[in-house]
């Protein structure tokens, strides 16, 4: 028997499967970004002031590297969802903090200019997140984290990304929508983390919001790196912490990379997601269809963007492909909803894939949330 252990919400799970049913364990194993890089990526801001974008380990990480050694550090902007955070690092370190001002759903749009939006990036500023795959964006970056943030401009993103949801991690229209606004933001920099479970962070790229981007996206494929290789039997899991917080972020995260790089779309195919959702579903997408008042499948057409919705989107375009399990904290109730079968504890899954006696084989992929499919 081999023991597998997934990152699962805060902790780590572990099941058992037998060597006959094992196919292998694939994961990526960068290398960890050195302390000494860190220090001196901080060292290199110049910008008086921050807005964070993220609350990952790795961002509170450095965000703490950066106040403690960055002394022109003024002021840490933050949105609404962050605020809690960013007001205790900055009485810990004793800097000005900031709720971001953002447009109201009435602002007309009528330049493709950030600033005309909002002014706090008309001054010297600089962008922090820990990117991630997104179903609209591929993979996000520092101008899809703002863009998300504005009703309207995230709206003209799902229009954008309709057609080929879930978007690909390289050169999605969304993300060229996102990072076209910044081009005349020169002033504006970004810095971009790549974390990983177990591993913390494994890359870390400075620069104007483009470039920085680019380099993100040259790390991601290099450093997380696997090889194409597709199998009927799958158990994955998200990545936990912010990954597998709630079902949204589990399969928008985690699940589409697995199911359009790994698995074989035929009817003998099962795949196992290791997912905590101790928050619940996570979007008002979500919510809607589990209560009955939304329906995409019928008037994918005419549909108003509501939160979620990109990921409920691609995941009923894909899901009629594939037998899927889910371990999670959430209701069977919503579950059944979603069409997934629930199982008790991770000791289960393997069982959740194979017939007694069946000389099946498993692929493992602990964190699917964090892994780059090569050709």
């Amino acid at each position: 028997m081999t023991e597998i252990w997934v990152p699962y919400g805060p902790v780590e799970v572990s099941f058992d499967i037998r060597q006959e049913n094992l196919s292998q364990v694939i994961e990526p194993q960068p290398p960890k970004v050195p302390s000494e890089e860190l220090d001196i990526a901080a060292d290199r801001v110049s910008e008086e002031s921050v807005l964070v974008l993220s609350s990952t380990l790795a961002t509170q990480k450095f965000l703490d590297i950066l106040l403690t050694r960055n002394k022109g550090i003024k002021k840490i902007i933050y949105p609404k969802p962050l605020g809690a955070i960013c007001r205790r690092k900055a009485q810990e370190f004793t800097v000005q903090s900031e709720q971001l001002e953002l447009p109201t759903e009435r602002t007309e749009i009528n330049s493709r200019e950030l600033k005309d939006l909002a002014p706090v990036l008309e001054s010297k500023v600089l962008l922090i997140s820990s990117i991630h795959y997104d179903p609209m964006f591929g993979l996000s970056s520092n101008a899809s984290e703002v863009v998300r943030l504005i009703p309207q401009l995230k709206k003209l993103s799902f229009t954008e990304s309709t057609e080929e949801l879930p978007s690909p991690i390289a050169n999605s229209r969304s993300s060229d929508f996102a990072l076209k606004f910044f081009e005349s933001l020169s002033q504006v920099k970004s810095l971009e983390l790549i974390e990983k479970a177990r591993f913390g962070t494994v890359g870390i790229s400075y620069g104007d919001v483009q470039s920085a981007h680019t380099r993100s996206l040259g790390l991601w494929q290099s450093l997380l790196g696997l090889p194409l290789q597709k199998s009927e039997r799958i158990i994955f899991g998200c990545g936990g912490g912010e990954n597998d917080r709630n079902l949204t972020e589990a399969i928008g995260r985690a699940l589409f990379p697995v199911l359009v790089n790994l698995a074989l779309n035929d009817s003998d195919s099962k795949i196992c997601m290791l997912a905590e959702c101790g928050s619940g579903l996570g979007s008002e997408a979500f919510l809607r269809f589990v209560t009955g008042r939304l329906e995409p499948r019928s008037k994918i057409g005419g549909l108003e963007y509501i939160e979620g919705l990109e990921v409920l989107l691609a995941f009923q375009k894909l899901q009629r492909d594939f037998e899927l399990n889910i371990l999670t904290t959430l209701p069977k109730y919503y579950a059944s909803k979603f069409e997934l079968k629930t199982i008790g504890g991770a000791r289960e899954a393997p069982a959740s894939l194979l017939q007694p006696g069946s000389r099946a084989k498993i692929l493992v992929l602990p964190d699917a949330s964090t892994a780059y499919f090569k050709a």
